[in-house]
This record gives structure tokens, sequence and C-alpha cells, in this order.
């Protein structure tokens, strides 16, 4: 599961250089975490049986606020393709930042929840099988370079593209980014006893 899972994460995050897709672009995301969560569960033991659990939570309310935001862009721009895309800070002004947060918080920035479980998987990593917290961490650099490099192309500069208007709802996307914001900063005694349960008993 270990080699599954730095395979997928190495794969993923240099494909992302490649997509010229917005949506697709946060799909080869989404695989790039499914490679850390599987990298985590390979490795085994309470600690990073937990961080796995953690991650995969707070990749699934952090993805979800991206796919609601990228849902919004496209009906915005009337584009899926970066390259027609730009300025959307300027243009959608609270579709354009929570974007920009929604992939800051996918990346693994501090305090997000992200970034949390990122640590407790690195930690794990190098206290058990340095050798294999190496690629992992390059993975994650990697993936790290491609999303801000995209996100700059599309979030910055002189607005292109179209310029309708959003008639879906930003809440989600804000409750989403809220929610991993929070748990970045404080995770509720119920939740951390739930996963160290469930830790155990994965081994």
């Amino acid at each position: 599961m270990v080699s599954m899972g730095l395979t997928s994460l190495v794969f993923a995050a240099l494909m992302l250089y490649r997509r010229r897709d917005i949506k697709r672009l946060f799909a080869y995301s989404s695989i790039e975490h499914m490679g850390i969560a599987t990298f985590a569960f390979g490795m085994g033991g309470p600690l990073a049986n937990f961080s796995g659990l953690l991650h995969m939570t707070m990749h699934s309310l952090t993805k979800s606020a991206i796919f609601f935001a990228v849902g919004h862009v496209v009906q915005a721009k009337g584009t899926q393709r970066i390259a027609e895309i730009r300025g959307l800070t300027v243009s959608h002004p609270i579709l354009g930042w929570g974007l920009l947060l929604g992939v800051v918080a996918i990346a693994g920035m501090p305090p997000l929840g992200i970034f949390m479980s990122e640590f407790l998987i690195i930690s794990s990593a190098f206290a058990r099988q340095p050798l294999l917290a190496i690629p992992l961490v390059a993975g994650l650099l990697i993936a790290f370079g491609a999303l801000f490099l995209r996100v700059g192309e599309f979030a910055f500069g002189e607005p292109q593209g179209g310029a309708n208007r959003v008639e879906a709802s930003y809440v989600p996307v804000l409750v989403h980014l809220a929610l991993v914001l929070v748990a970045g900063v404080y995770l509720p005694g119920p939740m951390v006893t739930w996963f160290q349960h469930v830790a155990k008993l994965l081994g």
C-alpha cells in the first residue's frame, strides 16, 4: 500500500503541471491526496492511521468547497479551459478569493486542516521509515508548486473570459472552508476520540 500511495502521489503531482482543464486539475489533485491517505494507512500504527483518517476528512471538506467554486467559475466564465480564465479575483471577488483559499487549504498551508493531517503523516514517516518520507515530501512539494502555478494563472491578472453573473449560492463554499479552518485550529474531543478508536481497530 505504501508504494501504491507514493506512486499515486508523485504521478498525480507531476500530471498537475499538464492539466489544461480546471476540473481535471482538481481531479488529479484528488488522486494525489488519495495517494497520501493510502501511504498513511500503508504505514500503519495508531498515529499514521489517525492522520490518514483525518486527511480523508479534511480533503473531503476542502475539495467539496473547491468543486463548488469551480462549478461557479465555469458558469461565470463559460469555459473550463484554464488558459481562457483570468482575473477571477477582479471580475468575481468572492468566487476568486474563495477558490484561492481552497487551493491554499488543499496545498496544506497552515493553519488549515490538511496542514495538520499532512504534518502528522510526515512525522510518522520520518519516525518509522525515514527513507520513505523523502519521496513523500518531494511529491507534496511538486504538487504544491503546480497548484500555485495554476491558481496564479486564473486568479490574478487582467480579467479574461466571460463575466456572467453567478446564480448559485456561495454559502456551501464558505461553510466548508470555515469548517476546514476551524478543524486546523481545534478538533472537538469526541472527533479525536472516534478517530483514535478507529485507528486502533485498523491496527
